[in-house]
């Protein structure tokens, strides 16, 4: 159905007798020149540098093309915002959609648009088909969010969790070791084995590819009732990797994008493999054509899982909007590029934290097991007490989350080697004084 249409036949424009008229299009800010240099990609942040910033896997900032593109909204919606918003929301949310299925590999209908990982999270695990008697199986290295949304999970569909530790020792951590471990813990109740690509505790980057094949092979001698289904955190990875999302081998894959690939804040995304789609029922209802249309006793199409899945209500469209100029900046630049540099980054920074006597390095060494995050810990000192040390030598760090705690440094494409360098220096003074 036309949107136009839709708006007159439903009632849902301003009123019968206003006309829509005809508005300018969503603003299409564009870089003056693609990023071609790591010194241009810097140059595109409005970031402080009276700091150095090391912890922008946290909460970005905004790149020249998504902060321009935020400010034009906001003007637009400020001028017209109930015009403005029936002009453009169907045009805008597709244009998003669509750049992000450019990014990550997605099909048509396959990605849903959320306002964070964590609400991607409860949205996926709160909304699985699981029923008393299922399992579900999950790590002991995961997120608070994580956690408490399959703890949800569970309460709401009566089944058990499982919790296993992957390795022993973070930074010895082995394909074989994390595939074994989860391959022996899977049982005829397992249902659902959810995990996280980058562990933001100790910055262990799970092989996905090889725990799906795990779970392809335990699927093979299962009745298709009894799928077991993979469901990936993947911030920490989304952003700095190059991958695909749907290679991965996962069923379903949630992240923010207001981290690593420096989107928009308060933007994320939920990834459903096509055939994974009747596993979840819809938590909240969707403000999309299909499913309000099909409310009003109107034809509509077959809902796919963004109809469905993207939870509704109005949100911050500045923001949500703009995600595209993330998604198509990172693009510019190329994602082997990004992958490329952030790879180089930690790995000057784990040699030089490596050759430190009195600081262990929790983090593999080996890039394929190991992201953007680097944790630490420096002598005795606690995870907090570190981060004001290097606060003190003007470094932004961070202290990861978790019961256990570690110090943590995560460099990205709009960090120096001289930055890196820096931080190692620092960490040396903070040492030799412990």
């Amino acid at each position: 159905m036309d949107r136009r249409k839709f708006l007159a036949s439903s009632g849902v424009a301003l009123s019968s007798a206003m006309a829509i008229p005809s508005f300018s299009k969503s603003p299409t800010p564009v870089m003056t020149a693609v990023p071609d240099s790591w010194t241009a990609v810097r140059d595109q942040f409005n970031i402080s540098h009276k700091h150095i910033q090391m912890s922008q896997m946290l909460f970005a900032s905004h790149p020249a093309p998504v902060r321009e593109a935020i400010s034009e909204y906001h003007r637009k919606f400020d001028e017209d915002p109930a015009i403005f918003w029936e002009e453009n929301w169907v045009e805008a949310e597709r244009r998003v959609t669509d750049a992000a299925n450019r990014y990550t590999g997605a099909a048509p209908g396959e990605i849903a648009l959320t306002d964070s990982t964590t609400q991607g999270l409860g949205l996926l695990y709160t909304g699985l088909k699981l029923k008393k008697g299922d399992e579900i199986l999950t790590t002991t290295h995961d997120h608070y969010s994580t956690e408490t949304s399959l703890d949800y999970a569970a309460r709401r569909s009566g089944a058990t969790i499982k919790r296993i530790d992957e390795y022993a020792d973070p930074a010895k951590a082995t394909v074989e070791e994390i595939t074994r471990n989860i391959d022996t813990a899977i049982n005829s109740r397992t249902r659902i084995v959810a995990i996280t690509w980058v562990h933001s505790c100790d910055g262990v980057k799970l092989p996905v590819r090889a725990i799906a094949e795990v779970i392809r092979n335990a699927n093979e001698s299962r009745p298709a009732e009894r799928r077991i289904y993979l469901c990936v955190d993947g911030v920490h990875g989304f952003g700095n990797q190059d991958d695909d999302i749907p290679s991965l081998g996962c069923d379903f894959f949630v992240a923010g994008t207001h981290k690593w690939l420096f989107g928009p804040r308060g933007t994320g995304l939920v990834w459903a493999r096509t055939d994974a789609w009747d596993m979840v029922e819809p938590s909240i209802p969707a403000f999309r054509l299909n499913p309000f249309t099909r409310w009003l006793g109107q034809t509509a199409d077959p809902d796919t899982f963004a109809d469905l899945h993207s939870p509704g209500g109005f949100h911050a469209y500045e923001h949500r909007w703009a995600l595209d100029r993330a998604f198509n900046f990172a693009l510019e630049i190329g994602r082997d590029r990004i992958h490329q540099r952030t790879t180089q980054l930690s790995t000057r920074l784990k040699e030089g934290i490596r050759q430190m006597d009195k600081v262990h390095l929790f983090t593999p060494m080996d890039p394929a097991l190991s992201a953007g995050i680097n944790a630490f810990r420096i002598g005795k000192q606690s995870a907090g007490e570190s981060v004001r040390a290097f606060y003190d030598h003007k470094i932004v760090a961070s202290a990861s989350p978790y019961t256990i705690s570690y110090a943590r440094l995560t460099p990205c494409v709009i960090n120096t080697e001289d930055e890196v360098d820096r931080s190692l220096e620092a960490m040396r003074k903070i040492a030799a004084n412990t």
